[in-house]
């Protein structure tokens, strides 16, 4: 059964379920993306490694204060 102007609806619906998954999906594969970056660079430290840059980084901010 076609109701009338429901050929203009369709693609209009259509064309709004799309864009609404684009701005859900696109930012989580950038974080995907920005995460597993951060996670191939932090895989060479070892624990004590990172504790002790953490540290430098917090000495810095508090003698630029």
């Amino acid at each position: 059964m076609l109701i009338r102007g429901m050929e203009l609806q369709m693609p209009l619906i259509i064309a709004c379920i799309i864009i609404v998954l684009a701005l859900i999906i696109f930012p989580l594969i950038i974080s995907y993306k920005a995460e597993k970056q951060d996670n191939s660079k932090e895989k060479n430290l070892s624990e004590w490694e990172k504790i002790k840059k953490y540290g430098n980084k917090i000495n810095e901010k508090t003698r630029k204060k």
